[in-house]
C-alpha cells in the first residue's frame, strides 16, 4: 500500500514561505514513494479541508506564526475537523502520523510548535513527528528560496512522516489511540 501524505497550509495567504517548506517535506514523502497532496486554506473553505482530511494517510500542517501561535485558517480548520466524539462519525486525524511544519521571523517564534503539537497530540490523539519543523526568516535565502540545510531537514521530516504512517498503519495498538475526552 502506497502512503497517502496531504500537506495542509494554514497561512491566510497562501503560496508564501509554509508553503514553501511544505513542499519540501513533500518531496521527502516522494523520495520514499508516498503520494502527496496539498491542500491551501487561503483557497478552499473549511468543509472542503476537513473533507480533504479524512482521505489521507498521514499528514503535514503548515502555518505561519502570528502573534506565538498559529494563523487563523488553521485554527479555523482544527476547530471544525471531528473527533468522533459526541455523535461525530469521523475523527481524520485521530491515530494518524502528523508532521508540523511552522514558519516565522525569528528563532524566539520556535516554541509556537507546542501548542500546535499539544492539540494534536492531547486533542486528537494523533501521533505527532517529533521535535516538528520550524522555518526562521533565515532559513530562506536572497532568491527567497529554502537554504540547503533546512531543505535537508524538510525532506528528512518528510520520509521520517511516511515511515511513521506506516509504523502505524502496521500496528492495531497505534491505530487503536482514542481521545481521551
Amino acid at each position: 500500500m502506497t502512503t497517502s501524505v496531504l500537506a495542509v497550509d494554514g497561512s491566510p495567504t497562501g503560496s508564501g514561505r509554509t508553503r514553501l517548506v511544505l513542499d519540501a517535506v513533500l518531496t521527502g514523502a516522494e523520495a520514499v514513494g508516498a503520494r502527496t497532496s496539498l491542500i491551501s486554506l487561503a483557497e478552499a473553505d473549511v468543509t472542503e479541508a476537513v473533507a480533504k482530511l479524512g482521505e489521507a494517510d498521514a499528514f503535514v500542517i503548515g502555518s505561519p506564526v502570528h502573534r506565538g501561535s498559529y494563523a487563523t485558517p488553521l485554527k479555523a480548520l482544527i476547530d471544525r475537523t471531528p473527533r468522533g466524539r459526541w455523535g461525530e462519525t469521523e475523527q481524520p486525524l485521530t491515530a494518524r502520523a502528523v508532521g508540523m511544519v511552522l514558519t516565522g521571523a525569528q528563532w524566539s517564534h520556535y516554541l509556537a510548535l507546542d501548542g500546535l503539537r499539544s492539540v494534536l497530540a492531547g486533542f486528537f490523539a494523533a501521533h505527532v513527528l517529533s521535535p516538528g519543523l520550524y522555518v526562521p526568516g533565515e532559513g530562506f535565502g536572497p532568491d527567497k528560496n529554502l537554504v540547503d540545510s533546512f531543505a535537508t531537514e524538510a525532506a528528512s521530516q518528510g520520509a521520517a512522516l511516511v515511515a511513521l504512517a506506516e509504523a502505524v498503519a502496521g500496528s492495531q495498538a497505534l491505530r487503536a489511540v482514542e481521545p481521551q475526552v
